[in-house]
């Protein structure tokens, strides 16, 4: 019987967590943001991150380009980037031309490396974009331009993933 409580017990206590998705940059997963150009009280950067935000995330003002950085626990590989509108604020706010970057173990260390480009288009929902595997512990948005010249600047979420790709 000992063996078998002694067994169990380790399982418990080396099994991975279990989450309710797979995004690697929540703060369920112990994510954070450590910097923002600027944000809206009401509307702060950790919303773009936090899985229960009833909003996303706002500038505080009409500044481009507008830089979030995040830190992951560990260097985690990631090849997946989805950006979801802050259907709550108008389409003009939303961000067209951004950039991702990550860096490891700290961005004056070694540098900022550019994972991906892109331009989102006017579109509710997420907005998926493939890029070829990354790592770092560090990963840096940045929104270069909004959709119609909005006078801030307005995301609801951010995530990045590890997706296998299918195989055929």
């Amino acid at each position: 019987m000992r063996v078998g409580v002694a067994a169990a017990l380790t399982l418990l206590l080396t099994s991975p967590p279990v989450f309710a998705d797979d995004n690697l940059l929540s703060s369920a997963r112990g994510a954070r943001m450590i910097k923002r150009t600027s944000e809206d009280p009401q509307a702060p950067a950790a919303n773009l991150i936090e899985p229960d935000a009833a909003h996303g995330w706002r500038s505080g003002d009409g500044t481009l380009p507008q830089e979030i950085v995040f830190q992951l626990p560990a260097a985690t590989q990631f090849n997946t980037l989805v950006f979801t509108a802050a259907t709550d604020a108008p389409v003009d706010d939303w961000p067209r031309d951004v950039e991702v970057y990550t860096a490891d173990p700290f961005p004056t260390m070694g540098g900022w490396r550019l994972v991906a480009r892109a331009a989102l288009a006017t579109a509710p929902g997420d907005q998926t974009v493939t890029t070829p595997a990354a790592e770092g512990r560090f990963v840096r948005l940045l929104i270069l331009s909004t959709q119609r010249g909005g006078p801030r600047t307005a995301l609801g979420r951010f995530k990045i993933f590890l997706r296998q790709p299918p195989v055929r």
